[in-house]
């Protein structure tokens, strides 16, 4: 049997025969935890946020959150020098591991400052980013990917998305869509103009060049600037050492040796992510659409460069507020995914977040970002980290989980695909 499973592997795609390995550690874990008598775990669902219903295009949160590290404001910001510092005091970092803390258990979000990137990796990023998105809607298209199953990452235009729907689909609440998901089939970026459903952004995305990984070879787009292949390579880089030193102030604040989390990523999944939203002066989009409609992440952390307001979060309880994240120059928002929630016995929060159509009447034009979302080792074994309390959930690896997730979220978009084919 395990020889006919390794031939079947062999004849997949590379991402396919990923996940069919991590099935089998995940098959392999619970075997051993069998055997050995695992703990006891409280037998609950996975908590159902309150998903909104996207029926407002302007921003309508009664708080601006413009706070410094320890104010009174939703999302705090928090200068962590101390952690990306050689020779910082242990008491420095105690002390900024504790603020970063109290964030995470709170709203889940938090905007970063003196995080130590060099601006001028950063800013060749940004602007090669840009420079690629400028380009003809025929040259971009040139990086779709034929088969997310084989490769995950490339090109997805405008409309090819729909975060909300991804996110109803995970959880049941069919109301939590931002509209019709055949229709985004069907129409996303027809002729240049927007969408009739669909988040209202394109994406280019990247992943991991470490082999190890599991991850396919990276795939750069056939057409590009000249100047971006070797300004994302370094971002990506140096992104991910900023990722690294954040998770050493988590395992600070979680009362863990600072590098308690250094071999789970070792040959890490993360992926960087571009979005480009348009200029909307003159457009009229559907009820209910917006840039990026309302969704949580799903991995460990998420690094986020911003180029303008617009982001917004809301605590998964029924009735609360949408509250805008604060747009620092130079900062960078740093957000928990669903896997740490899950890690951290639902210590710490996983956020409903979504980004805002400009109000009437505003400048703020075009949006672009680059969204850096740190994953774990796919063989990670993800269960309630000591001292969190009594498990909620059983182990499962890192790689099975993001499976997991990443089918629900395109369950709703396959969906549309039959319905818009029929």
């Amino acid at each position: 049997a395990a020889a006919a499973a390794a031939d079947a592997d062999a004849d997949a795609g590379p991402l396919k025969r990923l996940m069919a390995g991590v099935r089998r550690h995940a098959r392999s874990l619970r075997e051993k935890l069998a055997a050995r008598g695992s703990k006891k775990v409280v037998e609950v669902e996975e908590e159902k946020p309150q998903l909104p219903k996207e029926d407002c295009l302007a921003p309508t949160s009664s708080s601006s959150s413009t706070n410094s590290s320890g104010g009174g404001g939703v999302v705090p910001i928090i200068d962590v020098g101390a952690l990306v510092t050689p020779g910082a005091s242990a008491e420095a970092k105690a002390e900024t591991a504790a603020s970063i803390g109290r964030a995470c258990a709170d709203i889940g979000f938090l905007v970063i400052t003196n995080h130590g990137l060099d601006p001028e990796v950063v800013d060749a990023a940004w602007e090669a980013t840009a420079a690629f998105f400028d380009q003809p809607i025929d040259a971009k298209m040139q990086a779709v990917t034929a088969d997310e199953a084989e490769y995950p990452y490339g090109y997805s235009k405008l409309g090819g998305e729909d975060l909300a729907a991804g996110k109803a689909a995970e959880t049941g609440d069919a109301s939590a869509s931002s509209g019709d998901a055949a229709a985004n089939a069907s129409d996303a970026g027809a002729g240049g103009k927007l969408p009739k459903r669909g988040d209202l952004k394109e994406m280019y995305s990247l992943g991991p060049a470490e082999p190890l990984s599991g991850m396919p070879a990276r795939r750069w787009p056939p057409v590009m600037p000249a100047s971006f292949q070797p300004a994302w390579e370094a971002y990506y880089d140096a992104v991910g050492g900023l990722g690294a030193q954040l998770l050493s102030g988590f395992a600070l604040a979680l009362g863990l040796e600072e590098d308690w989390f250094a071999d789970k990523v070792t040959h890490h999944q993360c992926a960087l992510r571009a979005l480009n939203y348009p200029d909307l002066a003159g457009e009229a989009p559907a009820p209910g659409q917006l840039r990026a409609s309302a969704h949580t992440d799903y991995g460990a952390l998420t690094i986020l460069r911003s180029g303008g307001p617009g982001l917004q979060v809301k605590k998964d309880v029924e009735g609360a507020q949408w509250h805008d994240v604060p747009f620092v120059p130079g900062a960078f928002v740093v957000n928990l995914g669903d896997l740490m929630r899950r890690w951290t016995n639902e210590r710490w929060a996983s956020t409903l977040h979504r980004v805002v159509n400009p109000p009437a009447g505003s400048d703020w034009g075009r949006r672009q970002s680059m969204a850096f979302f740190y994953n774990l080792n796919a063989d990670a074994v993800v269960e309630a980290i000591e001292g969190t309390g009594e498990p909620k959930y059983e182990p499962i690896t890192a790689g099975e989980f993001l499976l997991k997730k990443h089918l629900a979220s395109m369950k709703a978009m396959e969906e549309a695909q039959a319905q818009a084919q029929a």
